[in-house]
């Protein structure tokens, strides 16, 4: 059973103008610091941000009780400090000055490399790692998963809003960290050692200090046995973390077991992908089997029952059809974001997804 992980990056939130906090080196000290559920705080791209490394998970119900610990102790940590944390991929507005990065040696050097790109980079992602014992299974799973990237895309769109106002995508994070390294979705590979040639090769650019700088949505981490998805958006809700996250495992495991993918080209995963972001289950999303653009929530069905077997456990494939019908009929974050900002403006906003924060589904 392949194992999975989840990181989740949060934004912290000043309470009196709602925007992007700025933390003391002693607070984000103790933020940094912070242990809680199995999972670990690390310093995260810019000082407004905190990042949860998870444990490594066998099971939903782990998983859950896991974030949802980790969630409290982090809004905790922040309301004692007059701040507020929530899941939002892309702040709902920022400062007119460049961004404060956080102090670590790499981002620094990192952001002396990309300032332009630096200055704005309020987006935070969720990423989920999958555990593979025999990285040419990774490999495989790599390659298809590449096709579900737009719909995985569409379905965890939580970041509408962007310098106050609607932006006009649902995951505007996916559309503006496309200036980053080598983003997008990856090149097909023909196995493991074609993989780590190409790799190889880029590794001769200035700018590529590992190959942890390629930003591909997908990529494997020789370092620790994983296939990285780093596709969706941060989630309001740990239970919506968990449910992707297993629907990503599934759909692995399919990419694996089932025929070889179609190897759809660059450009066309490129403009599919740019579909997903811009209108994300409301419009037409690619669904790679047939290569045909249907209905986004039309494609969530199935994707559901072509993976329905692909779960370790019943309870686990239970927890993962609920949670992902649940996002698609209450909305994912992109519209739950919209009509609180309908009803009360950025404040309307932030109160939602601080309230969502700890939201508890076992209670």
């Amino acid at each position: 059973m392949t194992t999975f992980g989840i990181e989740e990056e949060f934004l912290l939130i000043d309470r009196g103008d709602k925007l992007p906090a700025r933390p003391t080196p002693e607070q984000s000290a103790q933020l940094v610091s912070l242990e809680a559920g199995g999972g670990a705080a690390t310093p995260e791209w810019l000082a407004c941000q905190v990042e949860e490394t998870s444990p490594i998970f066998h099971d939903a119900a782990g998983a859950v009780d896991s974030l949802v610990t980790f969630r409290t102790a982090l809004h905790d940590a922040t309301d004692a400090m007059g701040m507020d944390v929530a899941g939002l991929a892309a702040a709902p507005d920022i400062r007119p000055e460049p961004a404060d990065i956080t102090v670590n040696e790499r981002y620094q050097r990192l952001a002396g490399y990309t300032p332009a790109v630096a200055a704005d980079q309020y987006i935070s992602g969720m990423h989920v790692h999958l555990g593979f014992p025999d990285m040419e299974d990774a490999v495989r799973a790599l390659n298809g998963l590449r096709g579900w990237l737009p719909a995985l895309v569409a379905l965890g769109a939580n970041s509408p809003l962007w310098r106050g106002a609607e932006s006009g995508y649902e995951s505007w994070r996916s559309i503006h960290y496309r200036r980053w390294i080598a983003n997008d979705i990856p090149p097909h590979f023909e196995d493991l050692a074609d993989h780590d040639q190409r790799v190889a090769v880029l590794s001769a650019f200035d700018i590529m200090e590992s190959a942890s700088t390629l930003s591909w949505l997908a990529r494997l981490s020789h370092k620790h046995g994983t296939l990285e998805i780093r596709a969706c958006d941060v989630q309001l809700e740990a239970q919506d973390s968990v449910a992707i996250a297993l629907l990503v495992r599934a759909l692995a495991s399919y990419a694996v077991e089932t025929a070889p993918p179609v190897k759809f080209t660059q450009e066309y995963l490129d403009i599919a992908l740019w579909q997903a972001a811009r209108w994300g289950l409301s419009g037409r999303v690619l669904d790679p089997v047939t290569a045909e653009l249907v209905p986004g929530e039309w494609l969530v069905g199935t994707i559901l029952e072509r993976v329905c077997g692909h779960y370790p456990s019943v309870a686990d494939r239970e927890f993962a059809e609920a949670g992902v019908r649940r996002i698609v009929e209450r909305g994912n974050g992109a519209l739950r974001q919209r009509r609180a900002f309908a009803r009360a403006g950025i404040a309307g906003v932030v109160g939602m997804a601080t309230g969502a924060m700890t939201a508890d589904p076992r209670r």
